[in-house]
């Protein structure tokens, strides 16, 4: 680990990191990271008894899916409370020059976009270490990002890119990367140089993640280009507000098979930055990064159903992460096997059917008819396309923060005769 002095009072924490300066050149011990609770979401990789989620400070390089946020995400109230937030280590990507990058969300590396080129992003992430200030903990600089735009325009993106940088280990120690090149995922490994295909993605797709808040999840896909509104707290110096989203891919906590058991948590506070990936140890692709999420029962406690900014561009506008950045994924090249079988034993991926696919443009042309007027609405929290009732058909799927017949009536009378799904879930909140 890295050495550090045990930091006692939170309101010492305070008084050092504002009263002197925005960060104190002081060695510190990380606080004990909660170890994420197991959910029925959880998932054993295999080989393992179980997963290994300690995810807070790592000796560099460390892995991916691990604590790591802004060296600023602090604030301190008049009566010094103090707060501070992390996010997790996503990916590595590359750009055209061949620069290392990792990959997280805007909200965690770069404050909402509040933060400026070259801030510090630093492993872990601040709450691991009782809100500590440490710069000798940063493992790269943010070198670009995503604004979140808070009026009626639309965003699809939540992402922040940061350029890796040396760090030692030790006084004196060799400088070695801050984060592991190959694209290392705890628990999960080395993911596909090559992301999942837009077109092979379907409702029921089994999905995994490993994030700093709730560890090795799983789950599965349930609705694309999906629109909501995103609540982002104005916290840890950062401007909050409301902002709408379109494009996005969802995901719902469950074991994949046990469909009607209800749902689990998939993700959790802090979990932003993930990247979720076919659920397929041998050779997971990439499918989306968390941002947001609801927890399906109570408002602002997210986890159940989960926001992803998809990591490719579709068909209709949905565009996609390594796209809009021009990056590309580092990892292994494989080719992808286990899902196959999961799936039945085909050893072709699936891809849309030309029904299927022309059912979705005719659920997709209900959406974008309605869609504004239906989020005006606020016992709706999201509007996306899924499966419908047989393979070759999909269906407008609408996620309720109050489910009764008559919102679910006025639902209809507004979309006519499409057909539609509802799942009860409540406004996301950015993770």
């Amino acid at each position: 680990m890295k050495s550090r002095i045990l930091l006692g009072a939170i309101t010492l924490v305070a008084g050092l990191a504002f009263g002197f300066g925005s960060a104190m050149a002081q060695s510190a011990t990380p606080t004990s990271t909660p170890t994420p609770t197991l959910t029925s979401c959880s998932i054993i990789p295999p080989g393992q008894q179980a997963a290994v989620c300690a995810a807070g400070a790592s000796e560099p390089p460390s892995p991916l899916g691990i604590s790591g946020g802004n060296f600023n995400s602090i604030a301190v109230t008049k009566s010094g409370a103090v707060t501070c937030c992390t996010g997790t280590l996503g990916a590595v990507v590359t750009d055209s020059a061949g620069t290392s990058l990792v990959l997280g969300s805007s909200h965690a590396f770069a404050r909402n976009g509040a933060a400026r080129v070259n801030e510090a992003i630093v492993q872990p992430g601040l709450p691991d270490l009782g809100c500590w200030q440490d710069p000798t903990d940063t493992v790269a600089t943010l070198f670009k990002s995503s604004s979140i735009n808070f009026k009626k325009t639309i965003n699809q993106f939540d992402v922040a890119l940061a350029k890796i940088g040396t760090t030692a280990p030790n006084p004196g120690g060799t400088p070695t990367a801050g984060i592991d090149l190959t694209g290392y995922i705890q628990n999960i490994g080395q993911i596909d140089t090559t992301p999942f295909p837009f077109d092979s993605l379907f409702d029921g797709l089994p999905v995994m993640k490993m994030g700093r808040g709730s560890c090795l999840t799983q789950g599965v896909i349930e609705a694309w280009d999906a629109a909501g509104v995103v609540v982002y707290p104005a916290a840890c110096n950062a401007p909050g507000g409301t902002a709408l989203f379109d494009h996005q891919l969802l995901v719902f906590g469950e074991v994949p098979g046990q469909t009607g058991s209800g749902g689990c948590s998939f993700a959790s506070l802090s979990d932003s930055g993930a990247i979720v990936t076919t659920r397929d140890f041998s050779c997971p692709q990439a499918i989306g990064m968390v941002f947001a999420g609801s927890s399906g029962t109570s408002p602002d406690s997210g986890g159940e159903v989960v926001a992803l900014n998809p990591m490719v561009s579709g068909p209709d506008g949905e565009v996609g992460i390594l796209e809009k950045f021009n990056v590309s994924l580092v990892g292994q090249v494989c080719t992808p096997s286990a899902l196959d079988v999961e799936m039945g034993g085909s050893s072709q991926p699936y891809h849309m059917s030309e029904a299927m696919r022309a059912s979705v443009e005719e659920v997709r042309k209900i959406k974008e008819a309605h869609v504004h007027e239906l989020l005006k609405n606020s016992a709706i929290s999201a509007v996306g396309i899924g499966g419908g009732d047989s393979p070759d058909t999909a269906a407008l799927k609408v996620y309720l923060r109050e489910d009764t017949p008559e919102i679910r009536a006025k639902v209809l009378r507004e979309v006519g005769n499409a057909k539609v799904k509802f799942r009860d879930a409540a406004r996301f909140r950015a993770l």
